[in-house]
């Protein structure tokens, strides 16, 4: 392991981490000294971060994790327990990547991760970007989750989460099926998504001391509007962008507009 370009917390062990991110699951591109780290939410995937990436100027470097939420065999067991212990994954990752100039950006579940991340390791990040996060309020993206969900409440489930309903295609609502109809992996969902909601950050937020980028979708069902403004009335300095006709992923359901306002905020990050 190289040695912690943060001493004032200790780097995570590895051999400690009850869900390691695996450096074959992480999507990285460009080089350079900046870097541009990217955090999906509870049903994302780095897929959803692809256009925001290809967009932004190719002098950062972008990478984006498969955070351990997925589907993955052993996940109940094995899995994350609480929102540190995935955001130790994190910090572990960074440590294995050697990213010393960054900016967090996280959507949903991410957000709060990056979040709490930033509130653990004062200066640790350049800059923060939230879109849809949690750590405020959400409805829970899976509330009424049964046994044996129908395909028909899965569609009902993603159709609330995404504006753009075109995204809402079969093989999305086939994929979720499968992963929900494994009683293990529900189990866990359920452990994350009380993880989630046991990890407010409303006291917290006030010491908050690190550039930040709210982006939110205007149509935003899950965290509503009124969130987004809360954080950013929270966060001192913070500024906040609307993206019309949007839902609780932006980087996903509006990924042009997304990278044109992270681009416009980012450079000032590093410039500092």
């Amino acid at each position: 392991m190289i040695q912690s370009q943060f001493p004032d917390k200790a780097t995570p062990d590895r051999a400690d981490l009850c869900s390691p991110i695996e450096l074959s699951n992480v999507v990285d591109m460009n080089s350079g000294p900046d870097t541009i780290l990217f955090l999906h939410g509870l049903f994302g995937s780095p897929d959803h971060w692809r256009t925001v990436m290809d967009r932004v100027d190719s002098r950062f470097r972008v990478v984006a994790p498969q955070l351990p939420i997925d589907p993955a065999p052993g996940r109940r067991k094995n899995g994350i327990k609480t929102i540190g212990d995935l955001t130790a994954s994190v910090h572990q990752l960074i440590e294995d990547l050697e990213l010393d100039s960054f900016v967090l950006c996280g959507n949903s579940l991410g957000g709060l991760v990056a979040l709490d991340l930033c509130i653990q390791n004062p200066g640790m990040a350049k800059g923060l970007v939230l879109a849809g996060s949690a750590g405020l309020f959400e409805r829970s993206p899976i509330r009424g989750l049964r046994a044996r969900p129908t395909k028909k409440w899965v569609r009902s489930t993603v159709s609330g989460i995404l504006k753009d309903q075109s995204l809402v295609t079969d093989e999305l609502v086939d994929h979720w099926h499968r992963s929900v109809c494994d009683r293990d992996y529900v189990r866990f969902l359920l452990r994350v998504s009380r993880a989630t909601r046991d990890r407010t950050v409303e006291d917290e937020l006030g010491d908050l001391d690190v550039p930040t980028m709210i982006i939110w979708g205007a149509d935003d069902e899950i965290t509503p509007p009124s969130t987004a403004d809360d954080f950013q009335r929270l966060i001192k300095g913070s500024k906040l962008e609307f993206i019309e006709d949007c839902g609780h992923a932006p980087n996903w359901e509006c990924p042009e507009e997304f990278a044109d306002l992270l681009s416009k905020f980012v450079p000032s990050c590093f410039s500092e």
